[in-house]
């Protein structure tokens, strides 16, 4: 098969074009490669701030616009792939559904749907955008909410829906926001994680607890409220202090992926996420790299896929007070035992749901039956 991925979020189409590659399908990947993460692509488009860089930018999409036909797969890395505002968007799409034989949608970030279902407050019992029936500080610092759901978002939500052949939710939020309006032609897929490119660490023993307990966190700038790792940084370094001599705390900003994973495999627990009803991509190639992972695992996660909770992931939520989670890391910190156990349920977990052989399955099978 000939299949274009259009856009990506965290190595997500990456790794997954990886995969097709070795089974010898004709891939190409259209990215910014995550800027600082520097994933693989195959094309760069990226842009800069500024009225020079949107010329830039457009002059960049035009270049490469009539390469991109043929293809049996469109893959878009979410309805706004593009960045610029949903008219051009939608101009650009046209073209695509024009010249390809199908288009899927990958639902992964924001869009129409997925905010106006957070913002609801009725699904959800908590989000970036609102927690315990509250404007959340992220929607009360930026107000993003009430731009996603603005009436011309909805308009161009509803074509993008409306025009594709299928789509796949990589998390369990994302499906239960957009079930209602893609209905069967939605399938969920969880996020993949090639293990095979992971750096080789053996998975967490009670020897490597013999020193401090190390904790991690990994900050996006820009993105420290969002994803609630401020808070979290706050409370790991306030830890840091009190037990200076039992825990150490590892902080790391805009990295490589390849240098981002090799810090994080030194550590012993890595702190994903705040608002998450589920593990992130972060999370998984923690639990991959047999780390013990703090990050979303509500009961929808485990339900979606099919796994008791068998305590194997820190449950990070926003509904929890930071003293909670606190004496809930400091009692881990002090008696260790019981890490290597989670960390080995953590691995399990990722190597059966989100291998990206397993990912990359549901993926063409997804195709085959909506193309």
């Amino acid at each position: 098969m000939r299949i274009l991925f259009f856009g990506d979020y965290s190595n997500l189409h990456a790794c997954i074009a990886g995969e097709l590659r070795r089974r010898g399908h004709h891939i190409t990947v259209i990215s910014d490669g995550g800027r600082y993460m520097d994933t693989d692509k195959d094309i760069l488009l990226e842009r800069a701030p500024g009225r020079l860089d949107a010329v830039s930018y457009l002059y960049q999409i035009f270049k490469i616009l009539p390469s991109l036909r043929d293809y049996d797969v469109v893959q878009l890395i979410n309805p706004h792939f593009l960045s610029l505002k949903p008219g051009k968007i939608k101009y650009f799409f046209d073209i695509l559904r024009k010249n390809n034989r199908s288009v899927f949608l990958t639902l992964a970030g924001n869009d129409y749907y997925f905010v106006k279902t957070c913002l609801e407050a009725k699904t959800f019992r908590f989000s970036e955008f609102e927690t315990a029936g509250k404007p959340s500080e992220f929607e009360l610092a930026t107000r993003h909410g009430a731009r996603w759901t603005a009436p011309g978002m909805k308009e161009f939500c509803d074509y993008i829906y409306s025009n594709i052949d299928g789509a796949m939710a990589v998390l369990p939020e994302y499906d239960i926001a957009a079930r209602p309006y893609l209905g069967d032609r939605l399938s969920f897929t969880n996020i993949p994680v090639d293990l095979a490119s992971l750096p080789k660490v053996p998975t967490l023993s009670s020897g490597d607890l013999s020193d401090r307990i190390r904790l991690f966190i990994g900050m996006r700038q820009g993105m420290e409220i969002q994803k609630g790792t401020a808070r979290m940084l706050r409370i790991c370094l306030e830890l840091e202090k009190e037990m200076h001599d039992r825990c150490s705390v590892t902080c790391v900003r805009n990295l490589p992926l390849a240098e981002y994973l090799r810090r994080m495999s030194e550590s012993h627990i890595v702190l994903d996420q705040l608002y998450s009803y589920s593990p992130g991509t972060n999370a998984f190639q923690a639990m991959a790299l047999g780390r013990v992972a703090a990050t979303g695992a509500q009961p929808e996660y485990y339900e979606y896929i099919g796994e008791p909770d068998t305590g194997a992931i820190i449950p990070l939520s926003p509904l929890v007070s930071d003293l909670e989670w606190k004496e809930r890391f400091r009692s881990l910190i002090l008696d260790p035992s019981g890490l290597p156990a989670m960390a080995a349920e953590g691995r399990r977990i990722a190597e059966k749901h989100n291998a990206v052989t397993t990912v990359t399955d549901r993926f063409l099978t997804h195709w085959q039956r909506l193309s």
